[in-house]
């Protein structure tokens, strides 16, 4: 969700054109799933090392998915979609 309302926040500002609030529904998907993996961390009393594996795979994702983002987005939404459900 993040990924996405970055990018479609930046081709807004490239075209000047509204988005029709689809920027404000990715961004609280993104927050959506920011608190399951709070919510999941807490629950579980994730110790240091998932903390740093979190960390880790954030890291790495996030310029991945964002170079995905920016070849072949269909690419990224499957993947996401592929993480949904299988959560």
């Amino acid at each position: 969700g993040f990924m996405a309302a970055m990018f479609r926040h930046f081709r807004c500002l490239r075209t000047l054109q509204k988005d029709s609030g689809w920027i404000v529904t990715l961004l609280e998907e993104a927050e959506n799933e920011r608190m399951h993996l709070f919510v999941c961390m807490k629950m579980f009393h994730a110790s240091f090392a998932t903390r740093v594996l979190v960390l880790a795979a954030q890291v790495f994702m996030t310029p991945w998915l964002a170079l995905m983002y920016t070849v072949h987005p269909p690419t990224v939404h499957r993947f996401v979609g592929y993480l949904e459900e299988t959560a």
